[in-house]
C-alpha cells in the first residue's frame, strides 16, 4: 500500500502531476487545506470523481483554510455556496443536478470568471470551459483510501 505523500506547498508546481493518498476524511480535509495555500484570486478548480468519492470533503479543507469556521456543505441542493475569504470570495459550486445544456443559462460565468476562487464539483458538465480549468483535482475512493491527483493546468 502506498504511503501518503507529505504535501510541500512551496509554489504551485508542487502539485503538478502529483498523486496523494488519504485514509480518512480528516486527512482529505487536511490535504484540501494545504492545497488552498497556493490558490489565488481568479483560480478555478475542477473537482472530479464519482459520487461519494470525497470532492466535498476536500472542498471543506479549502474552505477552512480561508478562515471559515462553519462546515462547508455539499452544494448539490443550493448549486452555489459562497464563503468570505479575506479580500475575496470562495464559491463552491456543484453541478450534479444540472444538465450540460443548461449550465451556462444560469449565469455561472459570473462566479467562475470573477476575481474570486471557484471550486466546481461535477465540472465535466461545464462544456466549453475545459481550457479555463486552472486546477484539476481528481479523487478516486477505493473504499479503504482516497487517491487524489492534483494537477496545475495553466
Amino acid at each position: 500500500m502506498a504511503k501518503s505523500k507529505k504535501l510541500n506547498t512551496q509554489g504551485f508546481n508542487t502539485f503538478k502531476n502529483n498523486a496523494f493518498i488519504t485514509k480518512t476524511s480528516e486527512e482529505t480535509r487536511a490535504l484540501g487545506k494545504q492545497f488552498a495555500s497556493v490558490l489565488k484570486s481568479g483560480d478555478i478548480i475542477f473537482l472530479k470523481g464519482d459520487l461519494g468519492s470525497g470532492k466535498t470533503t476536500f472542498a471543506q479543507g479549502v474552505v477552512r483554510a480561508f478562515g471559515n469556521k462553519g462546515f462547508a456543505k455539499s452544494s448539490s441542493f443550493m448549486l452555489v455556496n459562497e464563503y468570505d475569504a479575506a479580500d475575496l470570495k470562495l464559491f463552491h459550486l456543484d453541478l450534479y443536478r444540472l444538465q450540460p445544456s443548461t449550465v451556462w443559462s444560469i449565469g455561472i460565468e459570473e462566479y467562475i470568471y470573477s476575481e474570486n476562487i471557484s471550486l466546481i464539483e461535477w465540472a465535466d458538465k461545464l462544456i466549453g470551459a475545459e481550457n479555463d480549468n486552472q486546477w484539476s483535482v481528481e479523487i478516486e475512493n477505493t473504499g479503504s483510501e482516497r487517491k487524489i491527483k492534483i494537477e496545475k493546468k495553466k
